[in-house]
């Protein structure tokens, strides 16, 4: 008897949870949904957002003590003091970090485009390493296609945009493809691939590619020229081989990132 009511309990909750998808389906169907994802948004994005900052902020913390105990055990009285001091001092140098950020934004020009500062609020929890979660949408005209930058750096692409958040394929994202040139005049094609990695493939085995190198933007397949993509890290090169590839380093580290900035044509 016990066991015929558990198996009825979990009968019923697959049926609601059933019903439940189809009443949104319907209601997104019909253009209803908006209503009800906005105000869940407006209640998650705080939680969001603070839940990615503290993970960033604990993660520094502990680096920082961690120093501050490996000081510790080498009996360094100067050394001891400097961390203690820079344990007290973390979080008025974050704030002058990012605070720096954005006036060198500002004073960048990136030609007929008009920046929009944006927080990461958190990650897509389906596609954790390729894909982030920013703080504005519709709402500041943000669409999908808009390239997100830092500085001269290419972070990615917006690939789905809500009222007050947006989505936002990184370059590692398997889906991601951008036409690269070298600082060596190279050409290839920079995709991203599961396990969140950058490889430059498609390169002829008569061009040159040396560890070390900057990787452009061409400006091809209406992606801005000359924006930053990476550092090749490896280089893959079989003479039995049509083409070359090359293992790329991120200019910056995606998931460390707590600001950016989207490019919106004016």
């Amino acid at each position: 008897m016990e066991n015929y009511l558990r198996v009825l309990l979990k009968q019923k909750t697959f049926v609601a949870l059933l019903f439940l998808i189809i009443i949104f389906f319907l209601l997104d169907f019909f253009g209803i949904a908006g209503f009800f994802t906005n105000a869940v948004q407006k209640i998650s994005n705080p939680i969001e957002i603070g839940l990615y900052k503290s993970r960033i902020d604990l993660r520094n913390f502990i680096s920082v003590f961690g120093e501050i105990g490996s000081l510790e055990r080498k009996k360094n009285d100067l050394e001891y003091q400097n961390s203690l001091l820079l344990a007290e001092n973390a979080s008025l140098k974050k704030l002058e970090t990012e605070n720096k950020l954005l006036r060198e934004q500002l004073g960048d020009k990136i030609a007929g485009n008009k920046l929009i500062t944006v927080s990461i609020i958190g990650q897509d929890p389906l596609f954790y390493s390729s894909k982030i979660m920013i703080s504005k949408g519709s709402n500041y005209g943000i669409e999908e296609g808009n390239f997100v930058v830092l500085k001269n750096i290419l972070i990615g692409k917006v690939s789905t945009v809500h009222n007050s958040t947006s989505l936002v394929s990184l370059l590692t994202d398997p889906d991601s493809k951008v036409p690269a040139i070298t600082s060596g005049s190279a050409r290839g094609m920079l995709e991203g691939e599961f396990g969140n990695r950058l490889v430059l493939k498609n390169v002829v085995q008569n061009e040159s590619l040396q560890e070390g190198e900057i990787v452009f933007s061409s400006g091809e397949a209406d992606y801005p020229q000359g924006l930053v993509l990476g550092k090749i890290k490896h280089i893959d090169k079989n003479p039995a081989a049509i083409f070359q590839t090359a293992e790329i380093s991120p200019m910056v580290p995606f998931e460390d990132l707590e600001t950016v900035f989207v490019m919106q044509k004016l």
